[in-house]
């Protein structure tokens, strides 16, 4: 999905979301969250280990998980929700994502005269912004504790992802585009439990799990820099999430 077709996309998408609520009474159906979490786990693998020989001498290089690059993130965002009946609602969500880059030896260089010269590595933080609707189905209605799943689609905007990589022997670092900023499908499922202490405000407890669909692969020469080849660019771009959020729901 290109920026303009998701622009396009979340236009649409408004128009109707404003005709629904105009045609639709909001009393004692609609609410509002205020959310934030961060990620349990990022699962996903930029390549495996590999050794290459070369004219100065054997390279080797380690496994590279997402979990490696970026140590830590964390999420926030706003939803708004309107209940169709007392145990199905449908809602739209805009949440940021926040990844911090790590430092990391990716590999060594091991050669006859100098041994062995490790090769390091600094990500970048990396973000994800995103729009989706979904639906959510409460098992228990009126209770204070009621538990629920649910499901979203819509699109997330990828930064781009990039390393400076401090190549073998003293040489200076290398700025390596790991992939280019794009606009990508995401898709989202979740379960939870949501707690009701007053008649217009609950807490909801949810944990998820989102696939970020992969984008366009960068084209960097350097890429070699960190084991990476023609064949599994893309690869680093398609990865899962699995948050846990905290949110204050307000209904209207």
């Amino acid at each position: 999905m290109n920026p303009r077709s998701a622009s396009t996309l979340f236009a649409a998408a408004c128009v109707a979301a404003a005709s629904a609520a105009h045609a639709l009474p909001l009393s004692d159906r609609a609410s509002f969250e205020l959310f934030a979490g961060g990620s349990i786990a990022t699962p996903g693998t930029f390549r495996e280990a590999a050794s290459i020989d070369g004219p100065d001498g054997s390279t080797s290089f380690n496994r590279l998980d997402f979990g490696d690059v970026y140590s830590s993130g964390y999420t926030g965002g706003a939803e708004f929700d309107y209940a169709m009946d007392s145990h199905l609602s449908a809602f739209a969500r805009a949440a940021y994502s926040q990844f911090n880059g790590a430092n990391r030896q990716v590999g060594a260089l091991f050669s006859e005269t100098d041994g062995h010269m490790p090769i390091d590595a600094r990500f970048g933080d990396a973000h994800t912004g995103t729009l989706d609707i979904g639906a959510r189905y409460s098992f228990t209605a009126g209770e204070k504790w009621h538990p629920f799943v649910g499901a979203s689609f819509g699109a997330s905007r990828v930064s781009e992802m990039t390393a400076m990589v401090s190549e073998p022997g003293g040489a200076p670092t290398t700025r390596v585009e790991l992939g280019r900023a794009s606009t990508v499908f995401e898709q989202r499922a979740e379960t939870g439990v949501q707690f009701s202490p007053m008649e217009n405000f609950d807490l909801r407890l949810t944990a998820a799990a989102s696939h970020v669909d992969s984008g366009r692969p960068s084209g960097d020469t350097n890429l070699g820099l960190l084991g990476l080849d023609e064949e599994n660019r893309s690869l680093v771009r398609g990865h899962w999430n699995f948050p846990a959020e905290i949110g204050a729901v307000w209904h209207f």
